[in-house]
């Protein structure tokens, strides 16, 4: 089962947020880290073992076999505690890793959703992916690296040092000195390399995002037979940018594989003619010279290793602190810490002197005032740029108004929570969204737990009932990424369908039938008007094709983020000059064959 808490603030640099998804599993990563520790005794006890053995050959006493029956019965209890110690930690692994995991997706994905409308318009969905992707394959790349690529390599060179020592002290400095100074370059090295590395982490995340663009428009493309300029698009970002940043990243890392292999032949010249001089001189014996050169040999192969190792490791952690930047992103939180539940039983709506300008836009709205009575069917036009959709989101708290209050049921929305907010609205909007999941799950998204007779009830009052009966797998059928199965008018139906089973006391219909034929449109306002007689909710509807809305109580018309008329459509007609008036002409005398 997963464990642990969301990422707080507290979890935003990637060692707090590593150890807060590990402190559940802590004594597991303990099991997990003895292997190392007891695999790096092991091989010296193995060369130190070959010593004792040539040492006591070397003696002018002859060796029986019960003299070499200590060090055999030491070397199979060697390895049996040396495979043991692996299968506990193999064991442990499995205990922890799969739900270290699946935590971190979770923590991922709940940060992200938390993240305001805003950041999902200006960020791409595949960059954001490509993100969740890397922080799970960073942290193998940490615990890898903590486990066995790194600690194993320097934990061997540890005991290795230290086991000189107790052959003489003068082989025991050289080696501390030599491994200080080879590995305390290398590592300035590796650094560098891994801020290369980063750059070109965040280069490939951007590649990935436009290609990801590019298959989530791949209609357009086709229509518009632009895949010979996509391609180049993608090429040249690819060669200048992505390709720059692994050359430079890459040319570094040979430079110093080359610098570090010079400094390895030397050390190993240096210590074979120091260890010639110590024998010739009778200082060590002839199996401390095979257990010194033996671990040398050793030693050295590890200590490029570890150093090759921190260079790999690097460039990995820099891709995983690329991936990381997702929880770096501050989120712009529109509800306040102590927001409470907002409840709706009538649907009254209240614009109270609201304004709002978006970042990087000019003023929307400045004073605003509408009221909109329960259960009142009002219809919203103007031109496009008038400020509809942006008073939908506002009513939606996708934004935050900059001044003045909405309120719901006499409780403003700015002290609610957004999931409360949005819960008492059903929005049908011109172009829906579907999930790869089948029809019910689709139809059945807007209530939890709903059964199988609530949806199929909904699905009858949207119309589209036998239309599912009639497909193969029926209900279950897969609707295809973004609903790509199904035509507009299906997808349409759907979405009122959901509406419907969600049953919320407030409806927003966004443009909901201005994409559709003429007779798909007639279909699915007959929908629309079922389910507007099936419950007293409160609507608001958007419209370009003003017929849709010619049956509304109200009709509100809007220009440059001002109310500009407000009235039923038999008294905005009346109005010879009035701005619905010209709209509707416009709309039925502008439909002129040529």
């Amino acid at each position: 089962m997963i464990q642990g808490s969301l990422i707080d603030g507290e979890d935003r640099t990637i060692f707090s947020f590593l150890w807060s998804v590990i402190r559940p599993y802590r004594w597991w990563y303990v099991l997990m880290l003895q292997a190392p520790i007891i695999g790096a005794f092991y091989q010296v006890v193995n060369a130190f073992l070959l010593k004792f053995i040539i040492d006591s050959f070397g003696d002018d006493a002859e060796v029986g076999n019960t003299d070499l029956l200590l060090p055999i019965l030491f070397y199979i209890g060697a390895l049996l505690v040396h495979e043991l110690a692996w299968r506990i930690s193999h064991f442990a692994w499995m205990k922890s890793q799969p739900f270290v995991r699946a935590d971190i997706v979770t923590r991922c994905y709940d940060y992200i959703q938390g993240h305001s409308y805003s950041f999902f318009q200006n960020t791409y969905a595949g960059s954001i992916a490509s993100k969740v992707r890397g922080m799970v394959m960073g942290y193998d790349t940490f615990w890898a690296g903590v486990h066995h690529r790194l600690m194993m390599p320097l934990l061997l060179i540890l005991v290795s040092v230290i086991a000189f020592g107790f052959i003489n002290l003068q082989l025991f400095i050289f080696m501390v000195l030599w491994c200080a100074m080879f590995f305390s370059i290398m590592l300035k090295r590796s650094f560098q390399l891994g801020k290369l590395a980063t750059q070109t982490s965040n280069s490939e995340h951007q590649a990935i995002g436009l290609i990801a663009d590019n298959i989530a428009n791949i209609a357009n493309i086709f229509s518009f037979a632009s895949g010979s300029r996509e391609l180049k698009r993608i090429k040249v970002f690819s060669c200048t940018e992505v390709a720059q940043k692994d050359y430079n990243e890459v040319k570094y890392d040979l430079i110093s594989a080359t610098f570090g292999g010079v400094l390895y032949v030397v050390m190993l010249f240096s210590l074979l003619v120091f260890m010639v001089y110590l024998r010739r001189v009778h200082v060590i014996t002839i199996g401390d010279f095979v257990f010194v050169m033996t671990m040398a040999f050793f030693l050295v192969d590890n200590l490029w290793l570890l150093v090759s190792q921190v260079g790999g490791f690097m460039r990995e952690m820099g891709d995983f602190k690329s991936s990381f930047t997702i929880f770096q992103t501050p989120q712009s939180t529109i509800d306040k810490p102590d927001a409470i539940e907002l409840k709706v039983s009538k649907g009254e709506i209240l614009f109270k002197d609201i304004s709002f300008q978006y970042e990087d836009g000019g003023r929307v709205f400045q004073n605003l005032n509408l009221s909109i009575k329960p259960g009142e069917k009002v219809g919203l036009v103007g031109h496009s740029g008038a400020g509809k959709s942006t008073l939908i989101s506002l009513l939606l708290k996708n934004f935050k108004v900059d001044s003045g209050e909405i309120i719901i049921d006499g409780q403003c929305i700015d002290d609610a929570t957004s999931d409360s907010v949005r819960s008492q609205i059903s929005l049908i909007p011109q172009d829906v969204m579907l999930f790869h999941r089948s029809i019910t799950e689709n139809i059945g998204y807007a209530k939890e737990n709903a059964t199988q007779l609530e949806i199929e009830e909904a699905a009858k009052l949207a119309d589209i009932h036998e239309f599912i009966l009639g497909l193969p797998a029926g209900y279950n059928t897969l609707v295809g990424e973004r609903g790509v199965k199904l035509s507009g008018g299906e997808r349409q139906r759907i979405a009122i369908a959901r509406a419907v089973l969600k049953n919320a006391p407030i409806l927003i219909l966004d443009e909901a039938t201005s994409s559709l034929d003429s007779l798909t449109e007639i279909e699915i306002q007959k929908s629309i008007n079922s389910m507007f007689k099936a419950s007293n909710v409160t609507v608001i509807a958007i419209a370009h094709r003003l017929s849709t809305i010619k049956h509304m109580d109200r009709i509100i018309v809007m220009d440059g983020g001002r109310i500009v008329e407000d009235g039923s459509f038999f008294a905005l007609m009346k109005r010879k000059d009035g701005k619905f008036k010209a709209l509707w002409d416009h709309q039925v005398d502008g439909m002129i064959v040529f």
